[in-house]
């Protein structure tokens, strides 16, 4: 089949999987673009053989082929992507957008339809995807959105399945936010409510709670103001009812209002947790610092988010501060952060975050970039007094250096970069137990590249270092690299040959070495067809893998066709 066929076939396949999941489409568009239907897309066919020696199980097959393709049609910014993926070793079709939906919006109305997701703060609705509708609405001085669909849909319980499913009731929820203001004032009130029904699949057996039909309703409220010209706040709360078994009995009293009911049942074992997060930043020409504090109750949750951290309370300063017309700009913040709110775990876990950059570039050809970090978590008396044996105390520093050198003109561009840093995790506890854990990584990486514009030339190379030392000893690879590359033929031949070879130490001990080296070359037939040849080689005598010494050399040639609508 020849490769316009086989396109040809892919885009009819598109079309037979319906419009997929795309992003919010301008409705004002509409007739003005040149072409309002575009389809783009790839397809290659690679293979060759694989050579294996020494040591160990060959990880390939003696002969490896692969066919790929991908396309995408676009109808008025629409995108709906199709791909494929067939060889030797696997087999996948993917159509990453068979969820379908749109956005389409006109000025301040924005409409949803399908699969969508919209967000109002963190601890309310933030961006579980529903299938259903929306609408946001955004005038002048109002803010308003609205939803409702579903969330999940209903899975039985399967238990002679061999791969069981995880039983799910359906869910549908809905939800509304309206405020004032716009982006940069504004305060916004939320209401979202699910549901699980309970009659949409048999009971499940077994599971616990995490199996159980849920209710949840949750408010919030979320707000961005400017005090003053350089003084900006900004908050997210919320508060989250949850039943978190629907077969629970009702608790009845005169202290929960009908109009709560309406919304909401009580039942044995629901809770009512709250979470909250404000920041207050303070910006004056070249200095900026934001103050920020959070905390989130234990086991708050949320059926319109994916995931939330809980037990938690945390403290962040962070300064930053720009300097000799923004060439020089320093950065840093400090944090602390505990959980066992409720004091009702064993132990309190605190931790310690401090961080600071500096970027310095004095011109267009010289920069550096230097950067720490230092995390650290301990231990405190919960419930009860702590072992000094078992306690935990440690803490994980980082620290980076780069440093970067650049040169161009007519005729050639020259660059160099030298990165180097350091990683460690330290044990404070001379008691513990867990010291084997620590470790420390030195690293440190010179590479430098020259490329000749009058026949695109190119030579690069370099030399790698990296050291890492633990309770079980230490090993060090060191060792250059260095590569050449040229393009030909009218810019339509492009070649190229790369190498590294890595010498290898464990406890001050030679312990063998690695090379690596691969061959390239591709051939431009025309705008549409490419043709590539690639040889890849890996020898191998390092005591750091179980196989100690293999030897393996793969070749790759192909064809790939490439589809790009012109503008």
């Amino acid at each position: 089949m020849c490769p316009r066929s086989i396109l040809r076939n892919l885009m009819l396949a598109a079309a037979c999987c319906g419009i997929g999941t795309v992003d919010a489409q301008d409705m004002g568009a509409i007739g003005k673009e040149k072409k309002p239907v575009r389809i783009n897309g790839s397809f290659s066919l690679m293979g060759g053989p694989y050579f294996f020696s020494g040591d160990g199980t060959p990880r390939n097959e003696p002969w490896w082929w692969n066919s790929s393709g991908s396309v995408t049609l676009g109808i008025y910014g629409w995108q709906v992507p199709v791909s494929f993926n067939v060889g030797s070793q696997q087999r996948s079709w993917t159509q990453p957008f068979n969820r379908y939906g749109m956005s389409p919006y006109y000025k301040w109305i924005k409409l949803h339809a399908g699969y969508r997701s919209i967000r109002f703060n963190p601890y309310t609705m933030a961006g579980v995807q529903f299938l259903g509708g929306g609408v946001e609405l955004e005038p002048k001085g109002f803010r308003f959105a609205a939803f409702y669909g579903r969330f999940n849909k209903p899975v039985a319980q399967d238990t002679l399945a061999a791969i069981a499913p995880r039983p799910a009731y359906e869910r549908t929820g809905y939800g509304v936010k309206i405020g004032v203001g716009n982006r940069r004032n504004f305060f916004d009130l939320m209401f979202f409510r699910a549901q699980d029904d309970t009659t949409s699949i048999p009971s499940v057996i077994g599971g616990g709670l995490a199996n159980a039909p849920k209710q949840n309703v949750a408010i919030g409220a979320s707000s961005r103001l400017v005090i003053a010209k350089r003084i900006t706040w900004q908050f997210d709360l919320g508060a989250s009812a949850m039943n978190e078994d629907l077969r629970a009995p009702e608790l009845f009293g005169d202290d929960v209002p009908s109009p709560v009911r309406s919304v909401f049942n009580p039942r044995l074992g629901t809770r009512l947790l709250f979470a909250g997060s404000t920041s207050l930043t303070y910006a004056y020409r070249r200095v900026t610092v934001r103050a920020e504090v959070k905390q989130v109750d234990p086991d708050y949750r949320t059926l319109g988010a994916y995931y939330q951290a809980a037990d938690l309370r945390a403290i962040t300063v962070a300064p930053s501060v720009r300097l000799f017309r923004n060439k020089l700009r320093i950065s840093g913040s400090y944090g602390r952060q505990q959980d066992n709110l409720s004091k009702r775990k064993l132990a309190t876990s605190v931790r310690q975050i401090g961080s600071a950059g500096v970027s310095w570039n004095p011109s267009r050809s010289y920069g550096a970039d230097l950067s720490y970090s230092n995390y650290g978590i301990a231990q405190e008396a919960g419930l009860q007094v702590l072992n000094d044996t078992f306690r935990v105390a440690q803490v994980n520093r980082s620290f980076t250096l780069t440093q970067r050198y650049m040169r161009t003109n007519t005729h050639r561009t020259f660059t160099i970069t030298l990165t180097g840093g350091l990683q460690q995790l330290q044990d404070l506890n001379p008691y513990s137990t867990f010291a084997a854990a620590e470790n420390q990584v030195l690293y440190g990486n010179l590479y430098a590249s020259r490329i000749r514009t009058s026949d695109n030339l190119s030579v690069s190379g370099g030399v790698n270092f990296s050291r890492n030392q633990t309770a079980l000893g230490t090993n060090m690879l060191v060792g250059p690299s260095l590569g050449v590359g040229r393009t030909m033929a009218k810019q339509k031949l492009t070649a190229s040959l790369n190498g590294a070879w890595n010498a290898a130490m464990q406890d001050g001990r030679s312990a063998g070495n690695t090379i690596n080296a691969s061959a390239n070359m591709q051939y431009r037939l025309s705008q549409v067809h490419r043709f590539q040849f690639t040889v890849n080689a890996l020898f191998n005598s390092t005591t750091f893998v179980t196989a100690h010494q293999f030897t393996e050399v793969r070749v790759l040639a192909g064809y790939v066709f490439v589809f790009q609508p012109k503008m």
